[in-house]
């Protein structure tokens, strides 16, 4: 005699839990993915600005949890991000050696990504575990300082013989790839010719330990008093009627400042 078809699990579908698998699967991917190793990036003396856009671009593909800032005094330039660093944490430090005793203390280990004396070739992927990249400067490589605070050192083999180094953007992406393969992340859905991006992934918070600068009030203040000009001009545009700035608008745009903080 045929067997009779076997009782419905619990949270299968039979209305006591919902899709209990699916949940199940979903929890165990998180689960997975929470305990594999990070890497963060401590930028530190690098000039150009569209180098660090590009950095933070590539720091968002390939799964960079954390930019760890120097400078908390200077403006973060990140002309050439396309629009990536919504989706980044940015934690910022007054000191190199602040930045430093952070990652130590969260255990990571940090590789200077220099063509050093005893440098490991990234291809071998020498990996451990949490890891912290610091790139060079673009015209001069890492200081002492920096060099002082590594690890361990990892470089790039080339097999051309026209140019001496790669572009310090270059270089953080093809370092921060190899490093995402040895972790095991997984890869990014797509959608035809390009990657889907998840809006829900963006942080809600980006800017950890930010103190602005007297520039950065300003730039707030001119944001601000440009953002209520355009919506002055569109609710004209849609009564065909004449505004007046109240005080109380008035009073935001002269008061209201974006400060973010951990």
């Amino acid at each position: 005699p045929a067997m009779a078809p076997a009782p419905p699990q619990k949270g299968d579908g039979d209305g006591s839990g919902g899709s209990g698998l699916a949940k199940n699967v979903k929890n165990a991917a998180a689960s997975a993915a929470a305990s594999r190793p990070q890497m963060v990036i401590l930028v530190y003396d690098i000039q150009k600005k569209k180098n660090i856009g590009t950095i933070i671009r590539s720091a968002v593909a390939f799964g960079v949890s954390k930019i760890l800032i120097v400078g908390q005094k200077k403006n973060l330039r990140t002309f050439g991000h396309q629009r990536t660093k919504d989706f980044m944490q940015f934690v910022y430090f007054e000191k190199f050696g602040e930045a430093v005793e952070y990652l130590k203390k969260n255990n990571f280990k940090i590789y200077g990504c220099e063509i050093a004396e005893g440098a490991k070739n990234v291809v071998s992927r020498p990996f451990t575990g949490n890891t912290a990249f610091i790139f060079g400067n673009e015209g001069s490589g890492m200081n002492e300082k920096a060099m002082k605070a590594c690890d361990e050192f990892i470089y790039i083999p080339q097999y051309g013989h026209g140019t001496a180094s790669l572009n310090v953007s270059v270089a953080a992406s093809i370092i921060l790839h190899h490093f995402a393969v040895w972790a095991g992340y997984g890869e990014t859905g797509r959608d035809g010719f390009k990657y889907v991006v998840d809006e829900s992934k963006k942080i809600a918070e980006p800017h950890m330990n930010f103190r602005p600068t007297e520039k950065d009030i300003r730039r707030q203040q001119r944001l601000k008093k440009r953002k209520l000009a355009e919506l002055e001009k569109s609710s004209l545009s849609e009564s065909g009627g004449t505004a007046t700035v109240t005080a109380t608008t008035e009073a935001a745009t002269t008061s209201e400042v974006t400060t973010e903080s951990a």
